[in-house]
């Protein structure tokens, strides 16, 4: 009775922490989204353009720096082989958040014109990723990242005049499919857990998941792909529409595991 009640507020403590930590991000993402709204519309008035161009080249150092000194911060984790996962900040958290910050920052400073069109998908689609993370199974997880990578790079296909650009998004989301095939077969060795450096990683929820269910998704993922390419648009948006689709029908799925 006692071990059950330790394990029960284990359990409350745990999830205390996680709706910290997602409410954290999604704050951190609104935040975002707010500055970076500021920066990239006072780029397209002639009296605060210059001022824009001056603020933002600051903002670049210094999330350039936080990115250093957060990556100095995981490092000393690895080595520790521990991440504070019951914490609502991390060295990983804060390097995700800076890399985030710095690749935005970059891309208002030399593209404003895309910026907008990016970020406004870019940033809220981590901020769903990390709840994704902290609620659900690592399997769905995984699919959600590898899918939304591989959904942006078809989008490129899509929207791309340059066949090379095509290209190159093309082979980058093949690679996607690949690496998530070789992250599982390794996972699937060890019981779902990868050890990086000294630390640990639970990249499978349950590691008796069929091989040939998951050899089938990125297979048929990679095939997609590749009808993108050849086929362009406006068949590659078909497609994308089908990607998106099998990752709502994924969400469901999983979501009824969940309850």
């Amino acid at each position: 009775m006692k071990k059950e009640h330790i394990s029960s507020k284990k359990d409350d403590v745990r999830e205390d922490y996680l709706a910290n930590r997602v409410m954290a991000v999604f704050v951190a993402a609104v935040v975002l989204l707010f500055g970076l709204s500021y920066l990239w519309n006072a780029y397209n008035v002639a009296r605060t353009f210059f001022a824009a161009l001056r603020i933002n080249t600051i903002l670049i150092w210094v999330s350039a720096a936080a990115l250093a000194g957060s990556l100095v911060w995981l490092a000393s984790d690895l080595k520790k082989g521990r991440i504070k996962t019951a914490a609502v900040f991390n060295g990983a958290m804060s390097t995700v958040f800076f890399a985030v910050l710095l690749g935005s920052l970059l891309l208002i400073r030399y593209n404003y014109s895309s910026a907008k069109r990016v970020l406004y998908v870019v940033i809220p689609a981590i901020a769903i990723l990390h709840l994704i993370y902290c609620s659900y199974q690592r399997e769905f997880f995984s699919l959600c990242l590898t899918h939304s990578a591989v959904s942006y790079a078809i989008w490129i296909i899509a929207k791309a005049s340059d066949r090379k650009l095509a290209l190159i998004a093309a082979v980058a989301a093949i690679a996607v499919c690949g690496v998530a095939l070789l992250i599982y077969f390794a996972a699937r060795k060890t019981d779902g857990l990868l050890h990086i450096c000294k630390l640990g990683l639970m990249a499978l929820d349950n590691a008796g998941v069929s091989a040939k269910a998951v050899v089938a998704v990125y297979g048929i993922t990679a095939v997609l792909v590749a009808a993108a390419y050849i086929l362009a648009a406006p068949v590659a948006y078909y497609i994308l529409y089908a990607v998106a689709a099998f990752i709502a029908g994924a969400a469901v799925y999983f979501t009824v595991k969940l309850i």
